[in-house]
């Protein structure tokens, strides 16, 4: 560390802003209406005469964002013909939950998606199901499941299908004699330009709504931490309401965090002095704090006693840095430099991307690399995601929240449509701005009630480092 940084610990207040008061926003069906009206284009442009779209329990995003069904148990798949009802197939169980979906479907029973064990009376081949609905007469065939793939991984990446065996084995058999099946993941998946990293209006709010809550959550368990606590303890004081998670929200501490990383909470008790890492995850949110277990640096070992000016000063003057170069019409390259030229000459490690787009599921892409000419554009959601290590006990530093990018058409439909949204927006850009010291485009809406704040001390989470 210099002496000549501008950043400092310091006692400050954050704004009131609590739980959402409002119900949570429903996406219209028009907006399934146009997303599907979207993919068929999409479909046009790639010359696809049919798009097959995979889901299951841990990879629904591209299944959730055209139909707003999520599998709770099995896989699914939806058949998108250029025109008609897309046919959408469920398992046993899937079949009385499937009529949460808000577009129009066909729906069509298939028991081999079903759990081991249950009922298997009603089977037919996935083949010939595939084949009547309307595949049978088609060449040029897309699926889309979780996950594409580069030429850099695969020669031919295209031609390798992020499906499980017996469906992609299925699939081709469905299709006309002689024909093709592709891996189209980037209609929905692709940093720049795939559909789901262009959120709608009404999509913003549902995250915003989310991000609250999970925030607020995950700040009200860290005010509750004590040291004696369990780590099962700790997290059971981080509010729930009922929502799905994205990804498994976290406490682990001491040398359990310096062994397993991102492990579950145990019934380890957490004694002053310990590292602790805390994520709280709702579908849609994800918000992360790395600290210590302790109220300033008097509770920390003699070793790393200067954690604030070693580690967490640098990490939020690379955190401001991140926020500061955020802004439409940035690159990926600039996100990526923003952080690592700061960070790296330091001694830090960073193992991902500086930052990362987030939907409904935690993570869909990232244009954020060192040479990455893809732009940030109006209506993307990232989070602020880069964890910076040490080699030594200081471990490293982190402060996980999601910012959306917005242009000036996009906040005035906000303004007027969300308006309690809007003064929760308001209320962080102050605190970011004025109090952290942030310069902050106009172009960002912060979603997390504790957006981009470093509270090195759990038991005193009212310090946190600004800008001097």
């Amino acid at each position: 560390m210099t002496e000549q940084t501008n950043f400092q610990l310091k006692t400050v207040e954050l704004p009131a802003i609590g739980y959402p008061s409002e119900p949570r926003p429903e996406l219209p069906e028009k907006i399934f209406i146009n997303r599907l009206a979207r993919v068929r284009q999409r479909m046009i442009d790639q010359r696809l005469d049919a798009l097959v779209v995979y889901g299951d329990r841990e990879h629904f995003g591209n299944l959730h964002y055209l139909t707003n069904y999520d599998p709770r148990f099995e896989e699914s798949l939806l058949v998108i013909l250029p025109e008609g009802r897309p046919t959408l197939f469920v398992g046993n169980e899937g079949m009385g939950y499937s009529t949460i979906a808000r577009l129009d479907v066909e729906r069509c029973f298939y028991q081999p998606f079903s759990l081991l064990g249950q009922p298997r009376d009603k089977v037919k081949g996935l083949d010939t199901l595939l084949h009547d609905t309307g595949l049978g007469n088609c060449s040029r065939v897309g699926e889309a499941g979780w996950k594409y793939f580069s030429d850099a991984e695969f020669p031919g990446a295209e031609e390798y299908l992020d499906l499980p065996d017996f469906i992609a084995s299925s699939l081709r058999r469905a299709i006309k004699p002689g024909g093709r099946v592709t891996n189209e993941g980037a209609i929905f998946m692709d940093p720049e330009t795939g559909l789901r990293n262009i959120n709608e209006p009404e999509q913003l709010a549902d995250f915003e709504w989310i991000a609250t809550w999970n925030s607020q959550s995950l700040l009200d368990g860290i005010r509750a931490m004590r040291a004696g606590m369990t780590e099962q303890e700790a997290f059971a004081s981080v509010p729930y309401n009922g929502l799905p998670f994205c990804c498994h929200p976290l406490c682990t501490s001491g040398e359990l965090l310096t062994k397993h990383g991102m492990a579950s909470a145990t019934s380890r008790r957490l004694s002053l002095g310990d590292p602790v890492f805390m994520s709280m995850s709702y579908q849609g949110a994800n918000t992360c704090r790395f600290g210590w277990v302790a109220h300033d640096s008097q509770d920390l070992a003699a070793g790393v006693k200067d954690y604030v000016d070693k580690v967490a000063v640098p990490y939020a003057e690379a955190l401001a840095s991140w926020y500061e170069a955020l802004r439409i019409g940035a690159t990926g390259n600039d996100l990526h430099h923003a952080v690592c030229d700061k960070l790296i000459p330091l001694g830090f490690a960073l193992d991902l991307n500086i930052g990362h787009q987030i939907a409904y599921d935690e993570w869909t892409h990232s244009s954020s690399a060192s040479g990455s000419k893809q732009e940030i554009l109006s209506g993307m959601y990232w989070q602020a995601d880069f964890f910076a290590t040490v080699k030594t006990a200081h471990h490293g530093a982190f402060a996980e929240d999601g910012i959306a990018v917005a242009d000036k058409e996009l906040r005035s439909n906000l303004i007027q449509s969300y308006p309690n949204m809007w003064k929760r927006i308001q209320a962080r850009r102050h605190f970011a701005i004025d109090i952290l010291g942030f310069n902050l485009a106009d172009d960002l809406l912060p979603f997390s009630n504790i957006q981009a704040r470093m509270m090195p001390y759990f038991l005193s989470p009212e310090k946190c480092i600004v800008r001097r």
